[in-house]
């Protein structure tokens, strides 16, 4: 049976706690929404909480769009954003969510951006029985204008875990069968990274230095090992579609502090009064860790028996 309950949680304000017993989730109401915890009941959150508003954008670019007393704040989490990436992402959703539950699905939702014109809507639905999560991203387009934009889920997960993508296995003979978007500070030779023949691995520690990389993930699954637990996202790549950033499905970026979780839907241009959704499937393992992350026959025993590939 899945309960609901709203509880203030540490200077996040008031939240509504999901659970069903097995695990919990904690969803603010006073700022974002970000799905600010989710972890086994009485256990560690396996998402990075910004408790100390480390990480902002108060810039002078931000704040002539959106005022000289505006500032937009990471605070942790997951959240949901559209991209390509300009100032105008970084609206300062520091107000109060509504929310409805309907059955065992809850809906938060944000009031239209006034700069933007956009709305935002995150529906959360745990499994009764298992640690599954399905959470579905909407915007709706209420600018009175066609955009062009792709919706973005980011999940900021805490400090300290390996982050491990398998490649696109693809057989295309002569042509290239997977794309690689390094950004400008990213250091390829980074020694938090690891490329190997069939997956890829990142570790999260204290290096100051961000690292980000971007590329079209069709197996469409992600896993990040941490405090002995296995937190997994699904998601669907759609072959033949357009994606921001050059083709990518799903983006990945770390530094001191966290590790990002990123997938993205396609681009496209969005009619004024259209919405579209994305979704994510999410679901968190138990005493499982790993010895060695540049062991590709290790992670390859992590995915086969948790049917990842």
């Amino acid at each position: 049976m899945i309960k609901y309950k709203e509880k203030d949680y540490k200077n996040f304000g008031k939240c509504l706690e999901i659970s069903n017993g097995i695990v919990d989730l904690l969803v603010t109401l006073d700022i974002g929404p970000r799905i600010i915890r989710y972890g086994f009941c009485g256990k560690e959150n396996m998402l990075y909480e910004d408790v100390d508003r480390l990480t902002k954008n108060d810039s002078p670019e931000h704040k002539e769009v959106f005022g000289d007393d505006a500032t937009w704040y990471l605070y942790g989490g997951h959240r949901l954003w559209v991209s390509p990436e300009y100032t105008e992402t970084y609206y300062p959703d520091n107000n109060p969510v509504s929310y409805d539950v309907h059955e065992n699905e809850v809906y938060f939702s944000n009031e239209i951006q006034d700069v933007t014109g956009l709305q935002f809507t995150t529906t959360v639905m745990l499994s009764e029985e298992s640690s599954d999560v399905k959470i579905t991203h909407f915007v709706e387009n209420c600018s009175g204008e066609s955009q062009n934009f792709a919706i973005w889920a980011l999940t900021v997960l805490d400090k300290g875990g390996v982050e491990l993508i398998p490649y696109n296995t693809e057989d295309t003979g002569y042509l290239p069968n997977r794309t690689f978007m390094a950004w400008p500070y990213t250091n390829l030779g980074d020694h938090r990274v690891h490329f190997g023949d069939n997956f890829m691995s990142l570790k999260s520690d204290s290096t100051e230095r961000a690292f980000k990389l971007g590329m079209d993930l069709r197996k469409g699954a992600v896993a990040y090992l941490n405090k002995g637990n296995m937190f997994v996202k699904k998601f669907v790549h759609y072959d033949g579609s357009q994606y921001p950033d050059n083709g990518c499905s799903f983006e990945t970026y770390t530094c001191a502090n966290f590790l990002e979780c990123e997938t993205l839907g396609e681009l496209g241009p969005k009619p004024d009064g259209s919405m579209v959704s994305h979704t994510e499937y999410w679901s968190l393992y138990d005493k499982v860790q790993i010895k060695d992350s540049s062991d590709e026959k290790e992670i390859a025993e992590i995915f086969e028996k948790y049917d990842l590939i």
